[in-house]
């Protein structure tokens, strides 16, 4: 709801006025009677527009005018006078979203003024939503399109576009310059946590990359990021990449450290490589991240070594095939799970004789699975791991599939218990705070949510919108306080929540079908 400032120091002016306003549009109204005053009112919260008369003691409604538009730059004003002085009106003309109107002018040329001032406003920020709207979609349009081709040539393999269809999407590739590849495991059993933690430490360090000449993408997925760098051609970094790379990575782990007390464990290739060479190198790379994955610090990969090693160590399942196992466990397809990993182990007969990266595959499994579904007994997966007391392949990987799928369930369990949590601290909130100024965005950053979020979920959790919700808490309390108590209702009004009197009086009437002041008679006669 729009928000309106009368000021004139004349009150029988701008109670007339606030009437006139009060009865043909829906705003959410506030009044003062010197500029002073509405000042003060003015500093603490943002108006749209303000109505305010020109001439006033202590001072003007010019000078009001400028100190307002310094702090809410947005705001339009519609200038008041009795006198049709052509210097009041040039003065108005140096500012934008300003009027100016005679107060001989009838009640009908105030009102399609105000109107024709309050299409401007939602205009504008109807602008403003679709600038911001497209800006974001941009940026979320280009971030998808980096992760989408990094996907494709680095962790599956596929061959590597054209030039021009990474450059048609703005996606900052040159497939015909060498890459150092890097990745980056944080430490922490509370998805949640990892999740922004890892966001944030993206952020920076791309940022930190950047800023030193070094053309970086990234690659977020459960617990580990892969950091794609080339040395821009006029930074002076192509020949020595790698070793100025290491230099910024190598103190990201005591930082996050003394910042999260999370560990960070970081692998980097020690030389750049080709983009054909990337994704053997990725493969063998994250095999080797498992086993740091709970230290702290930088390790460096030989990278020659790597390329050489790769082809015959890698196995079942590739990166592709280890994503899809995981999205099966998600899903709750354990049935599928375990079909596809007894299909591609076939031959093999006892869990000792599994190759490594497969060992590696199911460990990741596991460890990802109780990070985001909730600790279980680190000794149990240990031997489960081990595979020790199972006599057959089959029969280990039956276990394995199960025990994913107990940790699964388990998180389901606690989501509910979780969700019914959340709208419990929105009621208590509500019930504490609803004689204040509270807002959805207000009530959303109380929550750490983001507004549409809260209002999303509020909605499906309990049927019922919101900011209804809110207003029915505020009438609630207001029924309680007219049966209860002979205050006025003006000052019930203002200790529910309400902005004015008139609007209390509205809503009030909306909600219960009668007004403050027969429903206190009525209560009184039944009492």
């Amino acid at each position: 709801m729009l928000r309106m400032m009368i000021v004139d120091d004349e009150a029988r002016i701008a109670d007339a006025i606030y009437d006139l306003m009060d009865e043909h549009f829906e705003l959410e109204l506030y009044r003062c009677y010197s500029a002073q005053e509405a000042l003060k009112t003015i500093a603490a919260m943002r108006f749209d527009i303000v109505i305010t008369d020109v001439s006033m003691p202590g001072m003007s409604g010019l000078e009001l005018l400028s100190r307002t538009q310094a702090i809410w730059p947005k705001c339009h004003f519609l200038i008041l006078t009795a006198y049709d002085n052509f210097s009041y009106a040039y003065e108005t003309l140096r500012h934008d979203r300003v009027d100016y109107l005679l107060k001989l002018e009838s009640y009908d040329t105030i009102c399609a003024c105000v109107e024709k001032k309050l299409r401007a406003i939602t205009t504008e920020r109807e602008k403003e939503e679709q600038l911001q709207y497209y800006g974001s979609y941009k940026q979320q349009v280009e971030a998808s399109m980096c992760r989408y081709f990094l996907k494709r040539m680095i962790l599956q393999g596929i061959p590597l576009p054209d030039q021009r269809d990474l450059d048609q999407f703005s996606v900052p590739i040159w497939l015909d310059a060498p890459v150092l590849l890097a990745l980056l495991a944080m430490s922490d059993q509370n998805p949640l946590t990892n999740s922004r933690s890892s966001v944030d430490l993206q952020e920076t360090l791309l940022t930190q990359l950047r800023t030193y000449g070094l053309r970086c993408l990234s690659y977020l997925s459960t617990g580990t990021m892969l950091l794609v760098m080339q040395a821009d051609t006029d930074s002076g970094l192509a020949g020595d990449m790698a070793t100025y790379a290491r230099t910024v990575l190598e103190a990201l782990p005591q930082s996050v450290e003394n910042a999260t007390e999370l560990h960070l464990a970081i692998l980097c290739a020690d030389a750049p490589v080709t983009w054909a060479q990337a994704h053997s190198l990725y493969q063998y790379a994250a095999v080797r991240l498992e086993k740091l994955r709970n230290d702290s610090g930088l390790a460096l990969l030989d990278t020659a070594d790597a390329l050489r090693s790769a082809p015959q160590e890698l196995a079942f399942p590739s990166m592709e095939e280890l994503s899809m196992l995981w999205e099966m466990v998600k899903c709750g397809n354990i049935d599928a799970f375990r079909q596809v990993f007894l299909e591609h182990v076939q031959g093999i007969d006892t869990p000792a004789a599994l190759p490594p990266h497969t060992r590696a595959a199911a460990s990741y499994l596991m460890l990802e699975a109780s990070r985001l579904y909730g600790e279980g007994d680190p000794a149990a997966y240990g031997a489960l791991l081990k595979g020790k007391e199972y006599t057959s392949l089959r029969e280990w990987v039956e276990a394995l599939a199960e025990e994913l799928n107990r940790l699964r369930q388990r998180r389901e369990a606690s989501r509910e218990s979780r969700d019914a949590w959340l709208i419990v601290r929105i009621d208590q909130y509500i019930e504490q705070h609803y004689a204040e100024d509270l807002t959805l965005t207000l009530l959303a950053n109380e929550m750490h949510y983001s507004p549409s979020y809260i209002s999303r979920f509020y909605k499906a959790g309990t049927g019922t919108n919101l900011m209804t919700h809110l207003y029915n808490v505020r009438i609630q309390k207001a029924r309680e306080l007219l049966s209860g108590s002979n205050g006025k209702v003006s000052d019930i009004a203002a200790k529910t929540g309400f902005c004015s009197t008139k609007y209390f009086n509205r809503v009030f009437k909306k909600v219960t079908g009668v007004s403050p002041v027969q429903y206190r008679r009525e209560s009184t006669a039944q009492g």
